[in-house]
């Protein structure tokens, strides 16, 4: 028997500082019919304990709250429980803090700028499994293909490629199967990466890819800009 998904209500917690950002999003989400903000968290130690209670279906959570990382906090989604989807929902727009959102799990990265029938339409395609970037997120100029930053760390051609890959947000099995290769060699080729440039872990070396990080300091995370809206 076929469920209509169409009739279905995702539960959602907001994880963010902003009390006008929830008031938004309420708002928002009770008009669509779609989707309920189940509850909202002001930290992220406080968004762990209802993820663990609640098990929502989706997360939207700022790239920093209350001085921690909403990043870190997708990645611990992911693992905690697997069945919710963590998206960042931001107000800073960088497609370099988007790449990392990504590499730590995110499957998406939205501006606060988006319009309510926006962010209906980017919320139910990361449900459907995709991955989901903002339209309206300002773009560098550099692109996987392209000479970049980690041109000196003398990758093979096979890794580059499978470097081009992670940029595009692809995991190892979906990487495995665009390449024709196993998954296991592409976790060879990634831990080559990751040894060849000294970088930390994909969300860092996607950082230094976009020519953003070193391999001696943190990935940095802008602090969130004030005055963004939902609506």
């Amino acid at each position: 028997m076929v469920t209509d998904t169409r009739t279905q209500e995702y539960r959602v917690v907001l994880v963010d500082e902003s009390k006008l950002t929830h008031i938004a999003l309420h708002a928002v989400f009770a008009k669509s019919g779609r989707f309920r903000l189940a509850a909202a968290a002001t930290s992220v130690h406080e968004a762990r304990n209802l993820v663990l209670r609640q098990r929502p279906d989706l997360v939207l959570c700022e790239a920093e709250v209350a001085g921690e990382s909403g990043l870190e906090l997708c990645a611990w989604i992911r693992l905690a429980s697997p069945a919710t989807v963590p998206v960042v929902l931001s107000g800073v727009n960088d497609d370099t803090l988007a790449a990392s959102a990504v590499g730590w799990g995110a499957a998406g990265y939205l501006l606060k700028i988006s319009p309510p029938e926006d962010l209906i339409f980017y919320l139910s395609g990361v449900l459907a499994g995709q991955q989901v970037i903002d339209d309206r997120l300002t773009t560098r100029s550099w692109r996987p293909g392209e000479e970049n930053p980690l041109s000196r760390f003398g990758l093979s051609a096979r890794e580059r490629e499978v470097l081009e890959e992670v940029l595009l947000g692809y995991d190892n099995r979906s990487i495995a199967v665009r390449l024709r290769i196993s998954i296991d060699t592409v976790k060879s080729h990634i831990k080559a990466i990751l040894r060849k440039t000294g970088a930390r872990d994909r969300g860092h070396v996607i950082a230094m890819a976009l020519g953003r990080g070193r391999a001696d300091s943190p990935i940095p995370v802008q602090k969130r800009q004030r005055g963004g809206s939902v609506a």
